[in-house]
């Protein structure tokens, strides 16, 4: 039997932003790849002084770390570009495959400031691909870099999924909701969002917004089932998964135009995207509760066209296509 081309992939942190990435691909690609897990978080150059943290640390390397014996690989993929940057290396690769996941640039995290040819020498030049978190990102890079490919993970659509139809009363609480990380600024929750709800609530006492911050991902759909809109305010996201849960269980999005919403919205079909603008994104808030009938065509439209973009074999072909054609190149 011939062996299967070996490939070890960094995510963050167990169950953070680029595990769920990590994960589809361990369990789409194991038919023709030999897929291992690390973490940045197991391989810092930075070490915890708390003996506390290291013990709890280890106790989690022991769970979620899974490497060859001999630590050699056909492809190492870094989920983040500049993982590298940040770890005692001690693994060998014949290939090496960066990730690019936020639209803006320099992109988030990267600690950088300066050109696009100074982000390339930093951090690209020792790779033979990167893999961008969406279609948009790839547009960004696909004629400075030779190597430029798009992939990324797909959403249970079983797990996310309405059991009842959610009813629409004209008279009725209109609530909007927003899960994530309230602390990253690119978001737009603090400098945009709220302020655009408060505004927007001045108008109608009755509006409520609803967060969630963290928590297993298995009950977020319970998160939804009382959601009328969410709001998106980022400008830096190949996602956000947000986006896609919501649109899963039929929830439309007052988005920026980035990441999936980018590819999926059609302005007053199933969503409405807007500017990165508080009173522009008040005044849609207002719309859609003045206008429920409208809300209710694009919560029965969301996930039909959301599922036609991310489609599951797609997106396992776009990684299949990446890892041969980078295996076979020079």
């Amino acid at each position: 039997m011939k062996k299967k081309p070996n490939v070890l992939i960094f995510a963050d942190f167990p169950n953070w932003a680029y595990y769920e990435i990590q994960q589809f691909i361990k369990k789409n690609l194991n038919d023709d790849y030999e897929i291992f897990c690390d973490y940045l978080i197991f391989n810092s150059l930075r070490k915890s002084k708390n003996p506390i943290k290291r013990i709890k640390l280890l106790y989690k390397r022991i769970k979620y770390q899974n490497i060859s014996n001999n630590n050699n690989y056909d492809i190492v993929l870094y989920l983040g570009f500049y993982f590298d940057e940040l770890m005692k290396i001690k693994w060998k690769s014949k290939k090496v495959i960066k990730g690019i996941y936020t639209d803006s640039f320099p992109p988030k995290n990267a600690n950088f400031t300066g050109n696009l040819d100074g982000f390339i020498n930093r951090f690209l030049t020792n790779c033979d691909a990167i893999v961008c978190g969406s279609k948009q990102i790839k547009n960004n890079y696909k004629d400075i870099f030779q190597n430029t490919y798009y992939a990324n993970t797909i959403l249970d659509e079983n797990l996310f999924k309405r059991k009842t139809e959610k009813l629409i009363n004209n008279n009725s609480i209109f609530t909007i909701g927003w899960t994530g990380n309230p602390n990253r600024e690119f978001k737009g929750l603090q400098s945009h969002i709220i302020p655009a709800i408060k505004i927007a609530k001045e108008k109608y006492p009755n509006i409520v917004f609803k967060t969630r911050y963290s928590g297993s991902i298995k009950t977020l759909p319970n998160f939804y089932t009382d959601i009328d809109v969410i709001v998106i305010a980022s400008d830096a996201d190949a996602g956000p998964s947000l986006f896609g849960e919501a649109s899963l269980m039929e929830v439309p999005a007052i988005s920026t135009d980035i990441g999936w919403p980018h590819e999926v919205i059609k302005n007053n079909i199933n969503g409405i995207t807007v500017k990165k603008n508080i009173v522009d994104i008040a005044n849609n808030i207002i719309y859609l509760y003045e206008n429920r009938d409208l809300l209710h065509r694009m919560s029965k439209q969301i996930r039909i066209d959301y599922l036609k973009v991310f489609d599951k074999n797609k997106m396992v072909n776009h990684w299949k296509k990446m890892f041969s054609e980078v295996l076979k190149s020079n």
